[in-house]
This record gives structure tokens, sequence and C-alpha cells, in this order.
């Protein structure tokens, strides 16, 4: 094999790699359509919900009215608006970690497997004499493939930490809307009563 074949063989190696570039950018492109999309979306449901609100106080006859249109059950209302939007956002960003994560995995055994094959015919048309630089050079390759692994490992602890992170921002928010809830209950009671 001479020169030109090595080469092309890196080029092939370089190609699989733009493609794997290629398509973590086209799907990084399409998580952020989809969380646009979901901004859009809740931004314009409380928009119509702010404006149905203010349309029904501005509209009361009396104080007993507008309290009763700013009860616990319109905050409820908006924190489950919340909570939903919450966990939509977390789908997007869960299913985008995983495909991102499904591109790494396979682009590094892409680049391992090419990286095998291009070792494996410098190795076998090495002229001889070159048992001390091939050496080197096996130990090198090695090296490098323990940085992939690496990659590897690292790239999986990320996408567990994000994904147990939007877990517990799911479950904050969930919280924050139970205590309101349990807090304003009460008080909406005392009300009725009186």
């Amino acid at each position: 094999m001479n020169q030109d074949q090595i080469t092309a063989k890196l080029s092939q190696i370089n190609s699989k790699g733009f493609e794997a570039s290629f398509s973590l950018s086209e799907a990084a492109l399409e998580n952020a359509q989809k969380l646009a999309e979901l901004n859009y979306a809740a931004s314009k449901d409380a928009l119509v919900n702010a404006q149905d609100g203010i349309q029904q106080v501005l509209t009361a006859k009396d104080p007993k009215q507008v309290t009763e249109i700013l009860s616990a059950d319109a905050f409820q209302a908006a924190g489950s608006q919340a909570a939903a939007y919450q966990k939509k956002v977390t789908k997007v960003l869960r299913d985008g970690s995983k495909e991102f994560a499904n591109v790494v995995e396979s682009s590094i055994d892409q680049l391992q497997d090419g990286f095998q094959d291009w070792i494996n015919t410098v190795v076998a048309n090495a002229p001889a004499g070159s048992d001390a630089f091939i050496s080197s050079f096996k130990t090198a390759y090695g090296s490098a493939l323990q940085g992939f692994e690496q990659f590897r490992a690292a790239s999986k602890e990320a996408f567990a930490t994000a994904e147990k992170t939007a877990d517990q921002a799911v479950d904050a928010v969930q919280g924050q809307i139970a205590q309101v809830k349990k807090a304003a209950t009460p008080a909406s009671r005392g009300r009725k009563a009186a």
C-alpha cells in the first residue's frame, strides 16, 4: 500500500467525522426548534390567560368577586401549566441528549474501527527494519483508544447528570406547586366560611 492509499483511508475516517458532526448539528437545530415552539406556545398561553384574568378583574362588580377570581385555584392552574411546560422542556432535552449520546457512541465506534483498519494497513505495509517505529506507533494508538474510551465514559456521565438535573428541576417545580396549593387551601376555605 502506498502513501496515496494510506492518505485515502485517513480521508475516509475524516469524512465519517464530518458526517457525525453534521448529524449532531442537525439534531441540535431540531431540538432548538422544538424548544422554540414550546416557548412560543407557553408564552401564547400565558398571555391569553393573563388577558382573561385581567378582563375578569376589570369586569368584576365588587371586591369579593375579585377575590374569587384571584383564588388559589387560579394560581394552582398557572402552577400546573408551568409544571406541564417544564415536563415538555425536560422531554425535549432528554430526547436530545439520548440522540447526542447515540451519535457520540456511533462516532467513537466508527473512529476506532477506522483507526484500527488504518493501523493494520500501515503495519502490514511497513518496511523491513521499522519494528521500533511500529511498536511506538501501536503504543500511541493504544493511548488514543484510551482517550476515546475516557471521552465515552465522560459523555455518559454528563448525560446522566443532565437527566438527573432535569428530573430535579421538575420535582422542584411540582414541590413548589404543592406548597402553594397547601398554603392556599386553608385561606380559601376561611373565605368561603366567612
